[in-house]
């Protein structure tokens, strides 16, 4: 800070549970910023569906103008634990472009539930 205003903005983080928010919450990670754009930008959000989360990757690709964003969607798309999510899905966006994915799964043992990668069943 140099007593008039912020320098640089590191982080921007948004977290939403409510489904019906999920637009809501790109646009505030992307909204347009007159003097200080952040360097880094998670978002972390419930969907109802992969299909839904589809449809908001291709949203976020269109609005993103920053180099490192990480978009978090938890879904409870198999529907194995009563509308808790069970899948856990990350994208790494570089501008437009989505870089790298990455799937986890939440699985019930003795009443408490784990998330593992695939490749770790």
């Amino acid at each position: 800070m140099d007593g008039d205003g912020w320098n640089t903005l590191v982080l921007h983080l948004e977290r939403e549970n409510l489904f019906r928010k999920d637009y809501e919450t790109l646009e505030k990670l992307f909204v347009e910023r007159e003097a200080i754009i952040p360097e880094h930008v998670i978002g972390i959000m419930n969907v109802k569906s992969i299909e839904r989360m589809q449809e908001l990757i291709y949203l976020a690709q269109q609005m993103c103008k920053i180099e490192n964003v990480l978009l978090v969607f938890r879904t409870p798309s198999s529907g194995k634990y009563n509308g808790l999510c069970d899948e856990v899905y990350a994208y790494l966006l570089n501008n437009k472009n989505v870089i790298d994915t990455k799937v986890a799964y939440i699985s019930e043992i003795s009443g408490l539930l784990y998330m593992f990668y695939e490749d770790e069943r």
